[in-house]
């Protein structure tokens, strides 16, 4: 089998990372970039299922989702190789500059959303679903993230916790701004049958 992308390399159960070292795959610096391909595929589905089914409104999401799917590369350049070996190979850092357009990002939409008084049982529509599937990932990730500074102390984890625990912040409130507010808050008489 010839193929671009199907190399064999990894069917021992190894791969190869940025700083050019073959490690099991269930090294945790292959598990949290696993959690950074999650994060960027269940964000760039939230994108494409906005596109698809987004109000005008809704779809004025599309930039700030295609800036993020661009700073999960920062991020996964930084975790593929955490402890610098190849600098070569990073476009740039995840820094201050980054975290201060998500947090514009997030109160832009707290300005719309006026969240209910009890806690979220359920989104309330398939595009809020997905936005919270997605703020789930990004919290496996910073677990995933908070593993690898405990494995390799030496990696400069601190700009990328900030912005990774801001994005699920920032997911949960688009999951309620996407929900037009109709939230399904928590109603414990459903548990009395009530």
């Amino acid at each position: 089998m010839t193929s671009p992308v199907t190399t064999k390399r990894g069917d021992t159960g190894t791969t190869m990372i940025l700083a050019g070292q073959r490690l099991p795959k269930s090294h945790p610096i292959l598990q949290c970039t696993g959690k950074v391909d999650s994060l960027r595929a269940q964000t760039a589905l939230l994108r494409m299922q906005i596109l698809d089914r987004g109000t005008p409104q809704q779809r004025e999401l599309d930039e700030p989702l295609f800036w993020l799917l661009h700073c999960y590369f920062l991020i996964g350049t930084a975790v593929n190789d955490p402890e610098g070996v190849h600098p070569e190979y990073r476009q740039a850092d995840l820094d201050a500059t980054h975290l201060a357009r998500l947090e514009e990002i997030q109160t832009a939409l707290e300005a719309q959303v006026t969240l209910p008084k009890s806690f979220i049982v359920s989104a309330s529509n398939t595009l809020s679903a997905q936005a919270d599937v997605t703020a789930t990932v990004a919290r496996e990730l910073e677990r995933a993230l908070v593993q690898l500074k405990e494995s390799i102390p030496s990696f400069e984890v601190v700009a990328i916790l900030a912005f990774i625990n801001r994005l699920s912040d920032s997911l949960y409130i688009m999951a309620r701004f996407l929900e037009e507010g109709l939230h399904v808050p928590v109603d414990y008489g459903v548990l009395d049958g009530r």
